[in-house]
């Protein structure tokens, strides 16, 4: 479980830094991309409450927790990744 929990915080550190980059580009991208980021925000503070109530838990709902979790930090993820190559485009 401390694994499991120690790559989800890996993975949350390195979204965290790609979002801060995008969140700079954004201020000068199309409405339409400020668009498709807004439910990101929403994913992400989903993301943050749930790793921050977790703790240390190693119970069945902890780990269902950060598979959870895990699936939406790949939504967020692949987001990202849209959005880039969007913002390289224009």
């Amino acid at each position: 479980m401390s694994d499991d929990k120690t790559t989800l915080e890996e993975l949350i550190e390195a979204l965290s830094r790609e979002r801060d980059e995008l969140r700079v580009q954004l201020q000068l991208a199309k409405q339409e991309m400020r668009d498709k980021w807004e439910p990101l925000e929403d994913k992400w503070g989903s993301v943050e409450s749930r790793m921050r109530s977790l703790g240390d838990v190693t119970s069945d709902a902890g780990k269902e927790v950060l598979a959870a979790s895990k699936v939406l930090l790949d939504e967020i993820g692949d987001a990202y990744k849209d959005i880039w190559k969007e913002i390289r485009r224009s």
